[in-house]
């Protein structure tokens, strides 16, 4: 088949368009992975930054407080990590160590008997992601735990539930007491 000046002149013009813009598409993915293997180094540099200046170590200084819990930092270093736990509250608590993605990935007990709905349901979580905890930390008192952990998100929580005079009773976790911990 043999194509008219004309044809080939619209043929010509579609090609060079078409060209044109597989071109602008590659430099737009040349320039986002640039700026995405940027971003990274510039995270590899700052913890490097932070590990060289001792900033990011094997420690953290955990409070415990009517209902929170905050850790100091809440990033560390992987492998044999100590917790200097303080209980700075009025009533006894304690810090719960799981591997978990987020707050809403723990289990929690959805029918009422030795736990209160809605707290932590430490049964259903997997063997491999309990990590350990400091037991009973009494008001105004610190423990001091070291824990091996590898890279991953952590929650630290504590599941203990209070008896109120009225019959009633508070969980801990419920209340709010959890917080996130990064290890890399």
């Amino acid at each position: 088949m043999r194509f008219n000046r004309a044809d080939r002149e619209v043929f010509g013009v579609g090609t060079l368009v078409f060209a044109l813009l597989a071109m602008m598409f590659a430099f737009i993915a040349l320039v986002t992975a640039g700026q995405a293997y940027s971003r990274s180094n510039d995270t590899n540099a700052r913890v490097t930054k932070l590990e060289s200046g001792g900033l990011l170590g094997n420690s953290a200084k955990v409070t415990l407080e009517e209902f929170t819990i905050t850790p100091h930092p809440a990033l560390v270093k992987s492998g044999a990590v100590t917790f200097d736990v303080e209980n700075v509250g009025s009533v006894t608590h304690e810090m719960v160590i799981v591997r978990a993605a987020s707050l809403s990935a723990l289990p929690k007990v959805t029918k009422k008997g030795e736990r209160s709905v809605g707290a932590v349901n430490e049964e259903a979580i997997r063997e491999a992601d309990k990590i350990g905890e400091t037991g009973d930390v009494p008001a105004r008192t610190h423990v001091t735990k070291t824990f091996n952990l590898t890279p991953g998100t952590y929650v630290l929580f504590c599941n203990i539930d209070t008896a109120n005079g009225d019959g009633t009773v508070l969980n801990h976790f419920k209340q709010g007491m959890s917080a996130t911990l990064t290890v890399i």
